[in-house]
């Protein structure tokens, strides 16, 4: 009788493929560094500031600059034109009664009664978006 063997090792991963998690983490990351961009912050704070919004949500989750940095890296390379952009989002009162309705009508089974929703939860929407052009702050001022 013979058996087959398993591979050793850590098992392959699928090319172009991502874990949920990750992406839900990258989308995470990049709300909280373009919300610090938009304030003025440079890059070094933004990567500071999107590691430090991760930890405060999900102190569980693995995050680190280099991470943030890496992430930058793949989905918005320098050289593109189009990035992928996240904003948030967040349900309450009317607009999640809604959403809970729709998600009965489509035949998924309600996990609690109505009476006890959450005041609201946090969603992350993405599109693809015309990379912003942030003002470098070390700029010399035009002679007039």
């Amino acid at each position: 009788m013979k058996t087959e063997k398993r591979p050793r090792g850590r098992p392959k991963k699928e090319e172009g493929r991502i874990e949920l998690w990750r992406f839900g983490r990258a989308g995470m990351v990049f709300f909280a560094y373009d919300e610090a961009r938009r304030r003025g912050e440079k890059h070094a704070v933004a990567v500071v500031q999107a590691v430090e919004y991760v930890r405060q949500r999900y102190p569980e989750m693995p995050i680190s600059q280099t991470e943030v940095r890496r992430l930058l890296a793949t989905f918005r390379p320098r050289k593109s034109r189009t990035i992928l952009r996240f904003e948030r989002a967040t349900l309450d009162g009317e607009r999640l009664k809604k959403f809970r309705f729709v998600a009965g009508v489509l035949g998924e089974k309600p996990q609690t009664a109505p009476q006890d929703l959450p005041e609201s939860i946090t969603s992350y929407k993405f599109r693809f978006a015309e990379r912003p052009q942030y003002p470098r702050h070390n700029r010399k001022n035009p002679k007039e």
